[in-house]
C-alpha cells in the first residue's frame, strides 16, 4: 500500500512540470488561471498523500487554506477576467446597453406563459376540495 502512495505522489510532482510550463508560458490570462488552480490541487494532493504517509493530522488546517484559497482565486479570476477577444460576450458598458434596441414583441408572438384556460388541473386525489 505504501509503494502506491509514493508512485501517486511521484506522479503528481511529474505532472506538475507541463502546468509550471502553462503557468509562465500562457499565452492568455485565463490559461494562467487554469495552471494556478492545478498546481492548487496538486499541492492538496501532495499534502494528502504527506500526511497519510506520516500519520500527522496536523496539517488538516492547511489543506482547509489550499482549498479556500483554490476557489476563490479561481472564481476571482473568472469574474474579472475581461474577454480575450472581440468575437467573445462580455458584459456591455451602460452606454453600449443604452444604444442596443430591445425587440419589441408583436401579437401573434407566443405567450410566454400559457393561459390560465389552456392549463388542465387534474382532479384531486381525494375527490373535491371542501
Amino acid at each position: 500500500m505504501i509503494y502506491v502512495l509514493y508512485i501517486s505522489l511521484a506522479a503528481i510532482l511529474v505532472a506538475m512540470g507541463p502546468v509550471l510550463h502553462r503557468l509562465e508560458r500562457g499565452p492568455g490570462n485565463l490559461d494562467r488561471a487554469v495552471a494556478l488552480d492545478v498546481i492548487t490541487s496538486a499541492s492538496v494532493g501532495v499534502v494528502v498523500i504527506v500526511m497519510a504517509l506520516t500519520g500527522r493530522i496536523d496539517l488538516l488546517p492547511l489543506l482547509v487554506v489550499f482549498t479556500s484559497v483554490g476557489f476563490i482565486s479561481s472564481t476571482t479570476i473568472a469574474r474579472f477576467s475581461p474577454a480575450e477577444s472581440i468575437g467573445e460576450r462580455r458584459v456591455l458598458t451602460p452606454e453600449e446597453a443604452a444604444r442596443t434596441e430591445e425587440p419589441e414583441f408583436q401579437d401573434s408572438d407566443a405567450p410566454v406563459h400559457p393561459d390560465a384556460d389552456e392549463i388542465i388541473d387534474p382532479e384531486p386525489a381525494g375527490g373535491e376540495i371542501r
